[in-house]
């Protein structure tokens, strides 16, 4: 029985050590992980606590104690990089700290310190086997030879089985030092508390269909395939976090008849989908995302920007409501004029599992807004709201900590003073030019750092802003209920305020920048859950005529989910490729050759001489 248990209990623990990493992530109840640990530490050291039991310490067993201390170093060096894992909060980043450069070099201790416990363990009962195998009679080797292989066949299906736990678990060992291959632990965080079957769908070709459509652009398909193992194993990452969340790859150019489903696709999307709770009317049952991905800088914020799609398909349905008394857009006054109407907006709303309802005076608005109201979107309005109507607002957004979306309308009478001026700013209605042919139309595309915004893609697009005002800052208005405003779109400095209304640059009129959509939070934000005003300049840039252009579609949803969107997401680090050149002098280059050519080289010399100088010493010892 003794020389069983010593031959089993090694394999024991290096197997406990390796199932340990398999299975640890699986345990998130505190009391199960401390049971867990113990049993665990239990199995890991029982090797040795046996042989210090039934032989003692023994000068021939050093080198099993020292394979025992690598395999615990690896079990212990493990549970302190899950202890200094941060928990993600809003507005601290730990990836900016001192925190992941320890957790890598924890990690990359574990690794080195489980493989050596592996291969000392195995040389170490090989070795013995050997041994004993060499004063064995024939029929004893052969014995020797048959449990070998029998012990193999019964470990066979032990490591089939961690093999492919380890693969559905996606487990891996990321040693880039930017994380380029693992999710960053905020986005693990979000991930497992998703609930709902979500389905990603990323359409890359393969590396042999590359050649794309007949007439395609056969550069731009090969780009995907290069890019598309990266995205892979950044999707594996997702799935592996949450069950629940699927992934599925489709050649959009050569699997043709699974692209019934999808609408207006191509190679280089990912579509996230959920389910929701009930379909309205003609809209499609399930919320739906896009993400584009089409070169290797789209990688960067791959991570952040499909969190944020995950999150946004998944968000519990919502009420939304369209004030409607004050000459707004979502009112009967625009019915007759189709290209003013907001239909599809609307409808992107509906498709985003967000449910509309109008807020007028049949709906006995302003007396009161409804309590189910999630967001209240104020689209145009010409006429000046009334004192209840303003009072009514003003409670849901700073006792309510509600969220509004509101548009100017130059052509109106509400400047909403009444909001912009306790948070210093001011609205301008004089129109902007871009180009003198076309007076009024303008293309914003500067986007101030924002975390709202760092979800927008093809930025560089810009958003079509047509007969818009633009905001101003001024002294900040006294009052309680104190606001402050970011800047979120900006018109860039090729656009000028035509002040005498003659649609030319003259006179003191100069191309400048303008703000054109901005943020308004509490001067005391505490949360997500404060209120908060999203409001834009114009609100031509949203209507059926022009929300079809550019970016402009994208924009006006960003400007929804935006104001429910956990702002965690926004401290997901990107997976950007930082080089770092360190330039040396003259003097720091003479050192490191110095070092090259005499010191190492002198320094394994005389190491060498004197363990020659010890084994001559003990042989003349010996004789």
């Amino acid at each position: 029985m003794s020389i069983s248990f010593s031959r089993i209990l090694p394999f024991v623990s290096v197997l406990t050590l390796f199932v340990y990493f398999l299975f640890d992530g699986m345990i998130i109840d505190p009391k199960r992980k401390i049971i867990w640990n113990i049993i665990v530490f239990g199995f890991l050291i029982s090797d040795l606590l046996y042989r210090s039991i039934t032989k003692g310490f023994k000068k021939e067993e050093l080198n099993r104690y020292i394979g025992s201390g690598f395999g615990v170093f690896a079990f212990f060096a493990s549970l302190l990089r899950d202890f200094i894992e941060l928990k993600p909060i809003a507005g601290m980043n730990e990836e900016v700290s001192a925190i992941p450069k320890i957790r890598e070099f924890l990690l990359l201790l574990v690794v080195l310190f489980s493989l050596v416990f592996l291969i000392q363990t195995i040389l170490l009962e090989v070795g013995k086997a050997s041994l004993e195998a060499q004063s064995n009679l024939s029929k004893s080797k052969n014995t020797l030879i048959q449990n070998a292989v029998l012990g193999f066949l019964m470990v066979l299906p032990i490591l089939v089985a961690v093999n492919y736990f380890a693969i559905k678990r996606n487990y891996n060992f990321d040693m880039s030092a930017q994380g380029k291959f693992s999710l960053s632990n905020i986005s693990k965080n979000i991930l497992k508390k998703v609930d709902g079957d979500v389905t990603i769908t990323a359409f890359y070709p393969r590396p042999l269909e590359a050649d794309g459509p007949p007439n395609g652009d056969k550069m731009a398909a090969f780009a995907l395939t290069r890019i598309r193992p990266d995205i892979e194993i950044l999707l594996d990452q997702i799935s592996a976090e949450n069950p629940k969340i699927t992934v599925q790859f489709i050649n959009a150019d050569v699997e043709i008849d699974l692209l019934k489903d999808f609408n207006q696709v191509a190679n280089g999307n990912i579509f996230i989908r959920a389910k929701k709770e009930k379909s309205i009317g003609n809209v499609l049952p399930y919320a739906e995302e896009r993400v584009f991905a089409k070169e290797p800088k789209d990688l960067e914020d791959l991570e952040r920007k499909l969190v944020a799609a995950i999150l946004n398909v998944t968000t519990p349905s919502k009420k939304v409501y369209f004030t409607s008394a004050n000459g707004e857009r979502y009112g009967a006054g625009f019915k007759a004029l189709p290209n003013e109407q907001i239909n599809r907006f609307v409808a992107s709303l509906n498709f985003l599992n967000f449910k509309v309802s109008e807020l007028g005076l049949p709906q006995g608005w302003p007396s009161k807004l409804p309590e189910d109201a999630d967001l209240l979107v104020i689209l145009g309005p010409t006429v000046p709201f009334s004192e209840t109507a303003k009072a009514e607002i003003k409670n849901y957004l700073y006792n309510k900590n509600g969220k509004l979306l509101i548009t100017m309308e130059p052509r109106g009478s509400e400047d909403f003073a009444w909001l912009l001026d306790s948070a210093g700013i001011s609205f301008k209605k004089t129109m902007l030019v871009e180009r003198d042919e076309k007076p009024g139309v303008i293309v914003a595309k500067k986007f101030p750092e924002n975390k709202l915004t760092e979800l927008i893609q093809k930025k560089d697009l810009g958003v079509l802003f047509p007969y818009s005002g633009y905001f101003v800052t001024k002294p900040k208005t006294a009052s309680q209920e104190s606001l402050k405003y970011e800047s979120i779109l900006e018109t860039g400095y090729e656009v000028y305020s035509d002040e005498n209304g003659n649609g030319k640059l003259d006179g003191t009129e100069k191309r400048d920048n303008q703000i054109v959509s901005i943020v308004l939070t509490k001067e005391s934000l505490a949360s997500d859950t404060s209120g908060k005003i999203i409001l834009h300049s114009g609100t031509s840039w949203i209507t059926d005529q022009f929300i079809a252009y550019v970016m402009n579609s994208q924009f006006s949803t960003v400007s929804v989910t935006g104001l429910f969107l956990d702002s965690i997401v926004g401290e997901i680090p990107p997976k950007k490729e930082e080089i770092q050149t360190i330039t040396l002098t003259d003097n720091q280059k003479l050192v490191v050759w110095a070092i090259g050519v005499f010191l190492f080289p002198g320094l394994i010399l005389s190491i060498g001489s004197y363990y020659v100088y010890i084994r001559r010493k003990k042989s003349l010892a010996e004789v």
